[in-house]
């Protein structure tokens, strides 16, 4: 920073790396950005150094970036400018003002789209390859990811990564640079502007129709227009046209790349991660992840009802853990980042008080159940069940898997219907074209 550091504060929200404000001498800020080692893209390709290469590079190309200042090996941090601003998770404007953000944010996406790829070394060795190497290239690292770090084994992850790979649109088309996390949460605002995009760790290679999913996907967390919007705009700033089959195609690449690092983040717990967060947005862009598979497989998406048994008296326990908690959280001396914490433990409590009411022993047997049907072989446990279901998954054919999707959507409903409460106003947050 060029002067000594007199204050340092933690900010909130972040999934991936721990983000702070640091203050010099004369209140002079930097943004420090710091991988702990903790984060689902810890110890993997998408390292800081490597997002502190890309943020280097894509600077002076017309895309709103902060300007980077330093970066150290030895802490894993990257300093930045401190841009003043807000994140549309803060604070909302106007109806006019909101939709001239969405329509600058696309005009950022499509001129992050026009920069070569040949430009930005730190991308790695396909920025010219077409799409149809790309992907799978990169389908194949994050199956690398799955296979080496994640403990909680999903079926729904296995068939996505699998089907994506046979199923690339647009194939021989060039690829384009995907900021790969853009949208609500992940841009800087001020004064009605855009001042930057932020959170770049993962920037790749990719269809130009990702980033459009992104934001659509990104909103399920807070309102930002409707998909449809987003498209309108994308239309006109490119003169493209937009096909729904293939943006569920780029949806689908997005929920699982997400879906495998929270799995990566779930399978090694720790309070120095935002774990209510990402447990809640497993369920999210899981349910988002298989109805997008299901309309680009033609499974139709109905709902299905949920039965919950009686809860016993005895678990009232439960609404008194979390109205300690949720005073506490509340107490006007507590730090905010301690605050976010306490609030994230309350809805987890919510989360297990709302499965024992549906009934761990039913849970256990209609998984059981389910899987044994569509593997055509009967399973005698919970473990034997998911395996079995998992490595189906990761062979199973296009042609062959409307069970599955089938079986998935359901056990993506089922977990809707207990997480409900836990999940509070993100609870009915889908994605619908109409």
């Amino acid at each position: 920073m060029g002067t000594p550091v007199s204050a340092v504060q933690e900010l909130t929200g972040g999934a991936s790396r721990n983000s702070y404000i640091v203050r010099g001498g004369g209140a002079a800020k930097s943004f420090l950005r710091l991988d702990a080692g903790h984060g689902p893209l810890s110890g993997t390709a998408f390292t800081l150094a490597r997002e502190y290469a890309v943020l280097s590079q894509v600077q002076g190309n017309g895309v709103p970036v902060p300007r980077v200042l330093a970066f150290s090996p030895e802490h894993n941090a990257a300093l930045m400018e401190f841009i003043p601003g807000y994140t549309s998770y803060q604070k909302t404007g106007s109806q006019a003002e909101e939709t001239k953000l969405r329509r600058d944010l696309m005009a950022a996406v499509v001129t992050l789209q026009r920069i070569d790829p040949q430009k930005i070394p730190a991308l790695g060795e396909h920025r010219g390859s077409p799409l149809g190497t790309a992907i799978p290239a990169d389908l194949a690292l994050w199956r690398l990811m799955y296979d080496e770090r994640v403990t909680i084994r999903d079926p729904l992850v296995e068939f996505s990564l699998n089907w994506l790979g046979r199923t690339v649109p647009d194939a021989d088309n060039p690829c384009v640079i995907v900021h790969g996390d853009v949208g609500p949460g992940n841009f800087l605002i001020a004064d009605g502007q855009i001042k930057a995009l932020i959170d770049w760790e993962m920037t790749r290679l990719g269809h130009p129709l990702e980033d459009i999913a992104c934001i659509i996907a990104r909103a399920l967390g807070a309102p930002f227009g409707e998909p449809r919007e987003h498209v309108d705009n994308y239309k006109q700033l490119t003169g493209a046209t937009v096909d729904y089959r293939k943006l569920d195609y780029a949806l689908s690449l997005v929920m699982t790349r997400w879906l495998v690092g929270i799995l990566m983040a779930l399978s090694r717990p720790s309070a120095l991660q935002n774990v209510p967060m990402l447990f809640a947005f497993r369920q999210i862009n899981g349910m988002a992840l298989i109805e997008a598979l299901c309309r680009q497989n033609d499974v139709p998406v109905t709902e299905q009802p949920v039965h919950f048994r009686h809860a016993d008296p005895c678990f009232s326990v439960f609404a008194y853990g979390r109205d300690c908690l949720t005073q506490v959280a509340a107490q006007s001396g507590i730090v905010a980042a301690s605050s976010y914490k306490l609030k994230g433990v309350v809805d987890i409590m919510a989360y297990l008080r709302s499965f024992i009411d549906y009934g761990p022993e039913s849970y256990e047997r209609e998984e059981i159940e389910q899987i044994s049907a569509i593997v055509h072989r009967p399973v005698s446990s919970a473990k034997e069940a998911t395996a079995a279901i998992c490595e189906h998954a990761r062979q199973v054919t296009p042609s062959k898997a409307k069970p599955l999707l089938e079986y998935l959507l359901w056990r993506a409903q089922r977990e809707q219907a207990i997480m409900r409460t836990s999940l509070g106003d993100r609870k009915d947050n889908r994605i619908r074209y109409a």
